[in-house]
């Protein structure tokens, strides 16, 4: 249960145990409302926010939604796992390729010099 405390939907520095009378008081966002808890009613609260076995918490939307994914499972292509095909071609135009990318990305030229423009030459080490 304590790791769930490190990062939960609540703040553990506003949260006080008061031993004698066994409760819990926590300390609204805005330091001055605060509400008393039963220690009981406390845990209770508290774990309410751990999931049960099995289920998720997260949520997801888009590639990875089950919309998505139950419309790629009837095509029967779900199986296809995108992936970054191997070049072709020689050592020379692969070691281009980056600069084409790049380029194609972030409409910016790299081998293009900052000072005058020129075009920049690679030195291979």
């Amino acid at each position: 249960m304590a790791r769930y405390i490190i990062r939960a939907s609540f703040s553990q520095e506003r949260m006080k145990y008061l031993d004698r009378e066994g409760t819990v008081v926590y300390t609204g966002k805005d330091r001055k409302t605060s509400k008393v808890f039963p220690a009981m009613e406390w845990l209770a609260a508290m774990c309410s926010h751990i999931p049960n076995r099995g289920e998720q918490m997260v949520k997801y939307y888009g590639y990875y939604s089950n919309v998505s994914r139950g419309k790629r499972q009837k095509e029967g292509n779900d199986d296809a796992v995108p992936c970054i095909l191997e070049p072709q071609g020689n050592e020379k135009a692969f070691r281009k390729s980056w600069a084409r990318l790049i380029q194609k990305i972030y409409e910016v030229d790299p081998l293009a010099c900052p000072k005058c423009q020129g075009t920049m030459r690679l030195s291979v080490r």
